[in-house]
């Protein structure tokens, strides 16, 4: 099977990222032969996301197990472990040999050798060992074919991803928020019900100044 070569650098707007926020697979420390590391899960197989809130949709998503094989397989992948996604935060790296990847029964396993000399490394080691540090996150792309798209019986839509086509980056991560934390909280029926609500509420301006307009208009009227 050829393996095509992944870009380096993709559009804003295709770019796409997910944060595990399950207590099951935290990110560990641990010393071993004198090294340091950093290990986890930057994601998980066939669990459903919170709600989220993309290109005007509303969904759920689950990640197909299998979906990472093939761009594990790219021999020219190059993923950055990252602190917040920040690439100036780097603390390991696929091509260099520091960060390793692989797909088991759970989901997309990490684990980072983590220099003991840069500064920032020795916080986020020391952050994650303390444990406030503890949660992952991952950057990756996928190509419409990839994925399907259905609906449940109670009207939430849901993503399924049979194949990410791009990795670039996992994080470990201060916060692990989605685009709009709100909708987590709130139903799909809930929130398109507030859309058409809004759509038909007339705009009522409730304020000090507008009364005076209006009163001064009526003294015209009369």
């Amino acid at each position: 099977m050829e393996v095509k070569k992944q870009k380096q650098y993709l559009n804003s707007k295709d770019l796409e990222r997910r944060f595990i926020l399950s207590n099951e697979v935290e990110v560990r420390a641990f010393e071993e032969e004198g090294k340091r590391f950093l290990e986890g899960y930057a994601s998980v197989f066939e669990k459903r996301s919170v709600l989220l809130l993309e290109n005007n949709k509303i969904f759920q998503e689950i990640i197909q197990r299998g979906a990472f094989d093939e761009i594990l397989l790219n021999e020219n992948l190059d993923v950055k472990f990252l602190f917040n996604h920040d690439r100036s935060k780097m603390l390991a790296r696929s091509s260099s040999g520091t960060l390793s990847l692989k797909a088991d029964e759970v989901g997309l396993f990490f684990r980072a050798e983590i220099p003991m000399n840069v500064s920032y490394a020795n916080d986020v080691y020391e952050l994650v060992l303390r444990g406030d540090l503890f949660q992952n996150s991952f950057a990756f792309s996928v190509v419409p074919n990839d994925v399907v798209w259905s609906k449940d019986a109670d009207g939430t839509r849901l993503r399924t991803i049979k194949r990410v086509s791009g990795l670039y980056d996992v994080s470990v991560v201060i916060d692990a928020a989605y685009p709009d934390t709100s909708i987590a909280a709130r139903s799909l029926k809930e929130i398109e019900e507030n859309e058409v609500k809004l759509e038909k509420e007339p705009i009522i301006y409730k304020s000090d100044s507008y009364k005076r307009k209006l009163e001064i208009l009526k003294l015209k009227l009369t």
